[in-house]
């Protein structure tokens, strides 16, 4: 794991140019530039807000109200937009530079990796407003909010892994990139993002065990919404799924990158 840590930190400068030259790429000519990663959010949060709040009257928490709803669905969505984005746009990204895969000396793993730190910052963007809004609404900020570093570092392990897969197993089955947006959907809506995980019928209660990102929202809702530490279980079953999948992912792109070439 320190290893593969380590061969990530040496391509920092490489990785720091690929996310600069994304940025410019997505606002480039854009009148309200980076903006747009503020407003895309905060338009998809009011939406859900008022179809799940005001339609469907569901409730975080103990504080009733549009607000506490509000905060609760935004500190959801955040990671989930971050993890979206990134399982979205890496599952075609080895496809789509194939003149960099058939450079003999070009790291090929940072292609899936620029892509998740990409959507990280944007996540970070929203995470201040999220702080903001916090403040605003009287909530208390409490010292489990130290832990937040942790959880930051178990979303990125979690994804890079899982990008990684996805993209090297893409170049040989290219229903991946047709399959990803179905398997979003499905993953989003199994995920207690816009409903209380009470909600859950109790013979379905497993779901909530076998999926990641479940976890993580649970420990981002902990820290920032709850003033409490994540509880150790769920920590540890994500720390277990970040673990997997990153090993996971750095070893099948290994085993396989050198066909990459000959199959783009």
């Amino acid at each position: 794991m320190i290893t593969k840590a380590k061969y990530i930190y040496g391509q920092r400068e490489l990785l720091k140019n690929f996310v600069l030259r994304d940025f410019r790429r997505k606002y480039v000519g854009s009148a309200l530039g980076l903006f747009w990663s503020i407003i895309n959010p905060l338009v998809m949060l009011a939406v859900f807000t008022f179809i799940f709040s005001v339609l469907l009257q569901v409730r975080f928490g103990e504080r009733a109200g549009i607000t506490n709803f509000a905060l609760y669905l935004f500190c959801g969505m955040l990671p989930w937009l971050a993890f979206q984005e990134s399982l979205s746009r890496s599952t075609n990204i080895l496809v789509d530079n194939a003149n960099l895969l058939k450079k003999v000396k070009f790291p090929v793993k940072i292609l899936p990796t620029y892509i998740v730190i990409s959507g990280f910052l944007n996540e970070l963007i929203g995470l201040g407003i999220l702080l903001i809004a916090i403040i605003i609404s009287s909530y208390q900020l409490g010292i489990p909010l130290l832990f937040l570093p942790v959880v930051f570092i178990l979303q990125l392990a979690l994804t890079v892994g899982i990008c990684w897969l996805l993209a090297a197993i893409n170049v040989f089955y290219r229903d991946i990139q047709h399959m990803i947006g179905l398997i979003l959907m499905v993953w989003m809506y199994s995920t207690p993002i816009f409903y209380p995980p009470r909600l859950i019928p109790d013979q379905l209660k497993f779901i909530l065990v076998i999926n990641p990102i479940a976890h993580l929202v649970q420990a981002y809702r902990d820290v920032f919404l709850e003033q409490r530490f994540p509880e150790p279980a769920s920590i540890l079953i994500l720390i277990g799924f970040s673990l997997f999948f990153f090993i996971l992912g750095y070893w099948f792109f290994g085993k396989t990158q050198d066909k990459f070439a000959d199959l783009v």
